[in-house]
């Protein structure tokens, strides 16, 4: 599984036309996904990415000042020429020393024994009039298995994002996502919350700072679990983007 992930890679790598290489570094007090928060502290997360016409791919990575939270993760994507229609897979590994599952073996593929997942991605957005962002995900391949180990649930994460305020550099944005498994095997649960649900719902504010001759991203994220009965806020800032 690792090879043809790479085999893919390579391949969309090598095909673009007009390659450019894009990079950029985020500081925040947390980072958080799908109705979870993964790690809490100073978070850094960065990426690298070389882009086409229609294809791109590259590195995330992300961590924390205390070495309690390591992550580092591949993806390969497509997008439509307008970027209405993507598609993403991402191959996720996140190691951290605490990590209740194999965090040793980063080249195990093997789905039984690995601690990475392969997280296929769809988002589509109806128009420019009307930019509703309606979003598809699950994990097709890797540690989202039931509790006996002998197969994997396909848990799915399901959204809808829309940005109903933008004025000059201020954006607010909503969304809410729900989480289910494809497989429950006889189980509640799924890989991102005790059952299925709501397991966010999202206010996501971003703005650009002026200081001096400079313009800094930040961005503050209020984020509810109605599933597993949470609530997180976020703050961040972009370090540098090109």
């Amino acid at each position: 599984m690792g090879r043809l992930f790479l085999i893919l890679f390579v391949s969309i790598a090598s095909s673009v036309e007009a390659q450019n290489l894009h990079s950029a570094l985020q500081l925040r007090n947390s980072h958080l996904w799908r109705g979870l928060e993964v790690a809490t502290g100073i978070i850094y997360t960065g990426n690298v990415e070389l882009s086409g016409a229609n294809f791109y791919g590259g590195f995330w990575g992300g961590g924390d000042a205390t070495g309690d939270y390591t992550e580092f993760n591949h993806y390969v994507g497509f997008h439509s020429v307008q970027s209405r229609l993507r598609f993403e897979l991402w191959d996720i590994y996140n190691f951290s020393p605490g990590a209740n599952y194999n965090n040793r073996e980063y080249f195990n593929y093997t789905a039984s024994e690995t601690g990475r997942f392969w997280d296929f991605r769809s988002f589509y957005v109806l128009s420019n009039q009307f930019p509703l962002e309606v979003s598809w995900n699950a994990i097709v391949f890797g540690r989202d298995r039931n509790t006996d180990n002998t197969g994997n649930k396909y848990s799915y994460f399901a959204s809808l994002a829309y940005p109903f305020l933008r004025k000059d550099d201020l954006v607010v944005s909503g969304r809410i996502g729900y989480v289910d498994a494809l497989r429950t095997m006889g189980e509640r649960h799924n890989f991102f919350a005790s059952r299925s649900g709501l397991s966010e719902v999202s206010l996501i504010i971003s703005k650009q700072v002026p200081i001096g001759s400079w313009r800094i991203p930040i961005g503050v994220w209020a984020m509810w679990n109605t599933v597993d009965q949470n609530a997180f806020l976020q703050f961040s800032v972009n370090v540098f983007s090109f």
